[in-house]
């Protein structure tokens, strides 16, 4: 290898086999699955592959396989890939692709368009071609980085349900007129709560609602009445808090109030 020269190797395309770590399956990898290591063995690390589901089997390096690699097989996985074997006719470029909380024996079995409801939000890569047939389009993987672990889902214990999820926040600057303010989120939440901040003396109601009806995530409530109070909805309900991805979010005033009103709605990630 010494006599190699760096500039003879040439870059990577579709995936960098330079790149590629040889594993040992603890259990039946297909091509295009997202794997996580399990332990190793000799020389080898042995892999298996990944479920949002399960936080055991997201922690780690995750990587995605080359090719299918059956049980106590050897085989390569790679840091990175572009994957062409799922139908991407329904999402756009741009949109992301998630670790699945399910998994499938099949070609990309652990890949989905879908954010998991009941697991970690792990994105591990981006429609880079949106298909025109089936199969027809293409997926940049970057399994080694995913853009996000958002830890969700809930888990039970003697009788009790918990969720830990990191919180988030949208903040919303109002004008000072009604209007509807509509914002969509490309993975569902949990809205945890509902404060504003005041710019002036208007008293009118904070109004946040799932979806563009009258499913009211939380009850109605009045600005403070003075520049910088800060008021919060005292009720959230505990069916319209749940919001599905793809559900907008309507933040409004019942009338006419301050410009400059700050509306800020706290979720987790669901």
């Amino acid at each position: 290898m010494g006599n190699l020269k760096q500039r003879l190797i040439k870059p990577g395309r579709d995936f960098n086999y330079a790149e590629g770590v040889k594993v040992r399956a603890s259990a039946a990898i297909f091509a295009d699955q997202i794997v996580y290591v399990t332990g190793s063995e000799g020389p080898y690390l042995k892999a298996a592959p990944a479920d949002a589901d399960d936080a055991a089997k997201t922690i780690g390096r995750l990587m995605i396989a080359k090719h299918d690699i059956p049980v106590d097989g050897y085989g390569i996985v790679l840091p990175w890939k572009l994957v062409t074997s799922l139908d991407t006719s329904t999402p756009n470029v741009g949109d992301p692709v998630f670790l699945a909380d399910t998994i499938s024996a099949a070609v990309g079995g652990n890949l989905t368009f879908t954010a998991p409801t009941d697991a970690k939000s792990i994105i591990v890569g981006r429609v880079t071609i949106k298909a025109t047939v089936a199969n027809g389009g293409a997926i940049m993987v970057h399994a080694d980085a995913p853009e996000a672990r958002v830890q969700g889902g809930s888990y039970s214990a003697t009788n009790t349900a918990a969720a830990g999820c990191a919180m988030e926040q949208l903040r919303v600057v109002t004008a000072a007129s009604s209007a509807n303010i509509d914002l969509t989120l490309d993975y569902p939440i949990v809205v945890t709560d509902v404060h504003a901040i005041s710019a002036g003396s208007a008293t009118d109601n904070v109004e946040v609602i799932k979806g563009t009806g009258s499913d009211a995530i939380c009850t109605a409530f009045a600005f403070g009445g003075g520049d910088l109070d800060v008021t919060r909805a005292v009720e959230i309900s505990r069916t319209h808090c749940v919001v599905p991805a793809g559900t907008a979010i309507r933040v409004r005033k019942s009338g006419v109030g301050n410009a400059g009103d700050v509306i800020i709605v706290t979720f987790i990630r669901g």
